[in-house]
């Protein structure tokens, strides 16, 4: 039994290292060849499946649960990228700890702040706001640090090896970072670290919303770890290998609630005393056992969580707390409308990392104080190619709807207004046009001004507010065309296609 539990450990920490590596490719990839292919990993995370059930991820959300109700919190060691590297940090401080040290010892749970926290968000989201959610999801948290902290770190790397080997690496810009995603990345990253190293997976059974969700499903879970009191010695190794802190060795009891089924406990009993065990098995009746106050909590949990999916299948446009929209605020293609984006996304940077032209930032203050840190149109150093629909295809919350390429080609985000007291063709009475050519709908295009001069005219009916304009206007210091966002995304005029005659010439040989 001892064998195959260690197999079955190894196998964890196995497919954990991949699927870890594979969630980080995906907000680290700089070349963009990778993203694309990994892009199914980050479906199967919890928050990104419950927001997204009502967009094609119900089923992955079912299996999660019917998971979680099987086996316990296996998804927090097996598929929760924050869990897993919670256990790389508590690996390697184990390291520089000594022995005795590296023992932990049953800790109480810290009940009223898990399920205070738990009911708060679950409430929030029953409102329609996803503020907390985008505070708190541990799969959010992970991909703006790999994205603001991980990736800027490798782009610093790439930029070194670009001066070296100016013929084999490209430069990257970091004009697409923000100091407020940073902190925002910064910040998890440190709490994660700190609290990794000193209690193992203290974040996960005491913060994190989900971790306690499934904590509560876990204790109905078919099998979970249990402890067999005849074979049990009370040496209590298994209490000091638990990093989750759950397992009592005096009253040989594991609280399932907070265990992640990491397998560890059982590699070091030696006498096979504890391991996975049927809740329901005679000898082990006594832990299927659950108190009035849990049972209490788990329907609470529960009734929360249906009656908040169903208030947001039924009434996708609820009204939020926060209803203020920001005219500068403009929401990427596929969000369909600020309030759907606030409605779903959690901030979680997939967008921003996959976006080929970097024309996506983190938001600060453009969508309130709900929306901060969630995806924003930037124009001030790229535009959004025509026909891409990349940020659309790897959202996984269905905060971003995904787009075909000729559904694309019509989605307007925003319409482009001329300022012409901005324009050097007035202010230096010289030639320009540059908006002109770079516009790929010709919804902005030269008339004629004065003195042979020629000036932008915008047809708002062709424009999709892709930004081409105002990235390339040499207005100085004010642009002499902007896009303004549309907070609820229209359908543009596709632009009619001149047709090219075909003309025959006879060169008489």
């Amino acid at each position: 039994m001892r064998a195959m539990y260690k197999g079955l450990r190894y196998f964890r920490i196995l497919f954990g290292t991949l699927f870890l590596t594979a969630v980080t490719l995906v907000f680290v990839d700089l070349g963009g060849r990778a993203a694309g292919l990994l892009q199914p990993v980050i479906e199967w995370q919890f928050v990104p499946a419950l927001l997204g059930a009502t967009s094609g991820s119900l089923c992955v959300l079912l299996l999660l649960l019917l998971l979680t109700l099987a086996f316990g919190r296996v998804y927090c060691s097996f598929l929760c990228p924050a869990g897993i590297f919670q256990d790389v940090v508590t690996r390697i401080a184990n390291l520089f700890k000594s022995r005795k040290a590296r023992r932990y010892t049953y800790a109480a749970p810290h009940r009223w702040l898990r399920y205070g926290l738990l009911t708060a968000t679950l409430a929030a989201f029953l409102l329609g706001e996803t503020a907390l959610l985008l505070w708190l999801d541990p799969y959010s948290n992970y991909g703006r640090m790999a994205e603001n902290l991980f990736r800027a770190g490798a782009t610093g790397l790439n930029n070194v090896g670009a001066a070296a080997f100016p013929d084999t690496f490209y430069r990257i810009s970091y004009k697409t970072f923000t100091a407020g995603s940073i902190a925002a990345g910064a910040l998890f990253f440190s709490v994660l670290v700190v609290l990794s190293a000193w209690r193992g997976r203290l974040y996960c059974n005491t913060i994190c919303p989900v971790g306690s969700l499934l904590g509560v499903l876990s204790k109905y879970s078919l099998f979970h770890i249990g402890i067999s009191k005849a074979a049990c010695t009370h040496c209590r190794l298994c209490e000091r290998a638990c990093k989750a802190q759950c397992i009592d060795g005096r009253t040989e009891q594991c609280d399932a609630s907070r265990c992640v089924q990491c397998y560890t406990c059982t590699t070091v009993c030696k006498t096979n005393a504890i391991g996975l065990r049927f809740r329901y098995a005679s000898r082990f009746r006594s832990a299927a056992v659950v108190d009035p106050q849990r049972r209490r909590v788990f329907l609470a949990s529960a009734g929360l969580l249906g009656a908040a999916a169903a208030a947001r299948a039924l009434f996708p446009q609820a009204r939020r707390l926060w209803p203020v929209e920001s005219p500068k605020a403009i929401a990427p293609p596929g969000a369909q409308s600020i309030d759907h984006l606030k409605q779903y996304c959690t901030g979680c940077h997939a967008c921003i990392a996959r976006c080929p032209s970097k024309v996506i930032r983190p938001a600060l203050g453009e969508y309130g104080l709900d929306g901060v840190m969630m995806p924003v149109m930037d124009y001030r150093y790229a535009f959004c190619n025509y026909t891409c629909t990349e940020c659309s295809q790897i959202c996984p919350n269905g905060a971003l709807l995904p787009l075909t390429e000729d559904h694309k080609k019509t989605t307007q985000i925003g319409k482009a207004a001329f300022k012409a007291e901005n324009c050097i063709v007035l202010l230096d009475e010289t030639d320009c046009g540059a908006c002109d050519e770079h516009c790929p709908t010709k919804a902005v295009h030269m008339v004629d001004f004065r003195d042979g001069l020629l000036i932008p005219e915008v047809d708002p009916t062709l424009c999709i507010g892709c930004g081409g304009c105002e990235y390339i206007c040499p207005g100085r210091p004010d642009k002499a065309i902007v896009v303004q966002a549309n907070p609820s995304h229209l359908t543009a005029r596709l632009p009619v296609e001149e047709k090219q005659e075909t003309i025959e010439v006879d060169f008489g040989f």
